[in-house]
């Protein structure tokens, strides 16, 4: 028997109309995957420009978001004690070590915290203290750095700031307004970083994340995996080797050499702290500068008559704004310091209770007890 195969009729070749619609022209998926691409990168964008603008400022500025944290809650913490916030650079941050200091937890008793950060001249500490003045945080005084050699900054914010504009939220462009040639050019400034946040803040992000990921010329972590509750950063070794020291001292003596050579005080320094001092008046809190030590090395890289200048300034400077200036700096050898001006961790410890029992304890009735 042989089978014939009729002929399918039209109707039944025909798809359904459900089926039809699921053939999608590959254009146009194409479009759409690309569009929904484009929403999750513009949302994932936007997300961390929120982010690092609030809820997590370390992400953008480790060294300030970090120590805000701690700041806010020391307060609750400790709600009998006067908070003492001291500002200044990396030899703040490394060499004044507030548990070394002796206070007792007592009623009335300082607490201070250490705000020192690295690279930090006479605007970066102002950006500092005018940030932790912003965010909600009052101290009942304010330590106030005074360093040298740093005080010959001299020009515009974009100038003075250019490596921290990574670092920069929306509040510092009005900050920092008064400080710039042209206040759209900080806004400029800022918004760059934001257009693309996981791009200009990669460094930070995996820092946090992969910190392992990166090589030791990219690392931040140190920053604050190695800081104390009160803000120290500890130097990561008790002695430097003689080999050692005589590198870092050709390092530091090849920058601070030429800040030193042609010393004069810079205008936008000395305004800035000018300014820390006026703010804080209006605030009602107490302030004080303060000297950090420098080693012998340090002192013969000062050329005749400069020092002798600064402490001219200084006590003028004390004198016009009405701000205490304490000097707890003198008589520290060599051995103290990893580089002459940057203090090991005994030698931190014996300056921040010279500062303490020589400056602190006498000041505005703080009271003078010990652990």
């Amino acid at each position: 028997m042989r089978l014939t195969l009729l002929p399918m009729s039209r109707p039944f070749l025909r798809r359904s109309p459900s089926a039809a619609r699921a053939i999608v022209p590959p254009r146009r998926r194409a479009r759409a995957a690309l569009l929904v691409g484009l929403a999750t990168f513009i949302a994932a964008q936007l997300g961390m420009g929120v982010a690092v603008e609030t809820v997590k400022p370390e992400w953008r500025d480790p060294e300030y978001g970090h120590r805000i944290h701690q700041l806010r809650e020391l307060p609750a913490n400790h709600p009998d004690r006067p908070l003492v916030v001291a500002v200044g650079s990396s030899r703040t941050l490394m060499g004044l070590d507030p548990l070394a200091m002796g206070f007792a937890d007592e009623l009335g008793s300082p607490l201070v915290y250490n705000f020192g950060q690295t690279g930090a001249g006479p605007l970066q500490i102002l950006l500092t203290a005018f940030r932790i003045l912003d965010d909600g945080v009052k101290p009942a005084a304010l330590l106030i750095e005074l360093f040298p050699a740093a005080l010959v900054g001299d020009g515009s914010a974009e100038d003075l700031l250019q490596t921290w504009q990574t670092r920069f939220n929306r509040g510092d462009v009005a900050r920092l307004a008064s400080y710039t040639r042209n206040p759209q050019s900080l806004s400029r400034m800022w918004l760059s970083q934001r257009i693309a946040p996981w791009h200009s803040l990669r460094f930070p992000l995996l820092n946090h994340w992969k910190a392992d990921w990166l090589p030791t010329s990219h690392r931040l972590d140190f920053q604050w995996a190695g800081l104390d509750s009160r803000g120290w950063l500890r130097y990561p070794a008790e002695s430097v080797p003689a080999a050692d020291r005589a590198r870092r001292l050709a390092e530091a003596g090849a920058s601070y050499r030429e800040q030193l050579a042609n010393y004069r005080i810079g205008a936008t320094s000395d305004r800035a702290l000018r300014d820390i001092a006026s703010r804080c008046r209006r605030d009602g809190i107490r302030a004080a500068f303060y000297l950090m030590p420098e080693g012998p090395a340090f002192a013969s890289w000062y050329p005749p008559g400069v020092f002798e200048a600064f402490q001219a300034y200084a006590e003028r400077l004390s004198s016009e704004t009405g701000v205490p200036l304490f000097d707890a700096s003198k008589g520290f050898s060599e051995e103290e310091f990893a580089d002459s001006h940057h203090l090991l961790p005994g030698g931190a410890a014996r300056f921040s209770r010279k500062l303490a029992d020589e400056c602190l304890r006498g000041w505005n009735a703080f009271p003078s007890g010990r652990n």
